[in-house]
């Protein structure tokens, strides 16, 4: 398989996948006049819906970050007494 071949058959499954993706977006309402239709939203009642909730959940996560959020360890400072093992010989270990 060539080159682009590959290319085509990537942006062939890209299109497809967004196509696909995409048709549930665009069901917004009813296609026969059997159903009700639904009521209006209006663009701040979208806006707060969505950016509210994504604005939302941004300041839970972060809020969850701080509250859990520990300070870095940090170990005293070396001292200078010099520790001398129990034996001189090495250890073989079996």
């Amino acid at each position: 398989m060539r080159t682009p071949a590959r290319v085509l058959g990537l942006a062939a499954a890209f299109v497809v996948t967004f196509i696909a993706g995409s048709a549930a977006a665009w069901a917004d309402q009813p296609a026969s006049d059997a159903w009700p239709a639904g009521e209006d939203r209006s663009h701040l009642y979208l806006l707060v819906l969505f950016g509210g909730g994504t604005l939302g959940l941004f300041v839970l996560i972060s809020l969850f970050g701080l509250l859990t959020a520990r300070n870095n360890y940090v170990p005293p400072a070396p001292g200078t007494d010099i520790e001398v093992a129990a034996s001189s010989s090495p250890v073989h270990h079996h």
